[in-house]
């Protein structure tokens, strides 16, 4: 089911009318209905995956479907840094009868985004959105290959009969033989053997947590450069769940030494770096479980910066 933008969340304390170097984002962002996507002339699109479907039939601890709204609002009062023209298409919701049903029809609205903006931010939700965003890129390049680039403490390679928010790479890695897998992140305690060997059999490319403790080396920065060089398009996505849980408590899944808010940011600029990147998703920001609204503000930040990025 759509929800169409909520301009409640776009408040704030107003600085200045008049003065365009004063404005915050919620005196510049453009609301628009998911319908009329070919009708906006922005830089930068953002949409909501309303969707926490995927964590309950993983078994984890739901509350990410409300992860859009409270992302949305914390931005909402960041200064407006870019001249890029920002447009809220609202939220896509879970109705359907499977999630694989939404998962389709949420792919099928980032193919439109894809074709009309310069770059489309997709916020969750359930990491199940990863699934989602590729329905919408492999619709939007056909031929192309696709570089699938996770910042995530989880492989979520799990096999399972259906879509949950574990299974989102492996659906991608079976179904897609012109796309590759690399994960930034991962913790040894949080995945198991099989995940790993699943991992070792498909070719994904990985980097531990252990790697990135102190900064990011000249090794792992060259994997993610040739990573990026071999392939035609990049689909990035994060997870929440992949930084420490004294900066994000508010995820599914909280972490235990997970990365810096800071490492995250400067492995995503680098990423962001290239125009092959059309789409970004941020996953499990669960504001039930949140402190001081913690997360959900971490998360706004980085978009800023990510939005700040794509104006270079």
């Amino acid at each position: 089911m759509y929800q169409k933008p909520n301009h409640e969340l776009w408040t704030g304390r107003l600085d200045s009318e008049t003065d365009q170097r004063a404005f915050r984002q919620f005196q510049t962002i453009q609301l628009a209905h998911i319908d009329e996507v070919a009708q906006q002339q922005a830089e930068v699109a953002l949409f909501g995956y309303a969707i926490d479907e995927g964590v309950r039939l993983n078994q984890g601890r739901v509350g990410a479907k409300d992860g859009p709204d409270a992302i949305k609002r914390a931005f909402a009062g960041l200064p407006a840094s870019t001249s890029l023209n920002i447009v809220d298409y609202g939220n896509w919701t879970h109705s359907a009868d499977t999630l694989f049903a939404s998962q389709q029809k949420f792919g099928h609205y980032v193919h439109q985004l894809l074709q009309q903006h310069q770059r489309t931010f997709l916020l969750g939700g359930g990491h199940d959105i990863a699934y989602a965003q590729y329905l919408g890129v492999r619709a939007a390049y056909p031929d192309q290959s696709i570089g699938v680039i996770n910042i995530d403490a989880h492989f979520d390679n799990r096999y399972e009969e259906h879509s949950t928010s574990g299974t989102s790479f492996r659906q991608m890695l079976t179904e897609d033989e012109n796309l590759d897998y690399f994960v930034l992140g991962i913790q040894r305690p949080a995945n198991t053997p099989s995940l790993f060997d699943y991992a070792e059999e498909t070719d994904t490319a990985y980097v531990l947590a252990e790697e990135l403790v102190d900064q990011i080396g000249p090794p792992v920065k060259d994997k993610i450069d040739h990573f990026i060089n071999a392939h035609d398009v990049i689909l990035f996505t994060i997870c929440m769940d992949v930084v420490d849980s004294a900066f994000a408590p508010g995820v599914s899944a909280a972490a235990v030494l997970g990365l810096t808010p800071y490492t995250v940011l400067d492995l995503a600029r680098r990423i962001l770096e290239s125009p092959k990147v059309t789409s970004v998703s941020i996953a499990e920001t669960n504001p039930k479980y949140d402190v001081d609204q913690r997360t959900a503000k971490l998360v706004a930040h980085l978009l800023s910066h990510f939005i700040h990025c794509s104006a270079s």
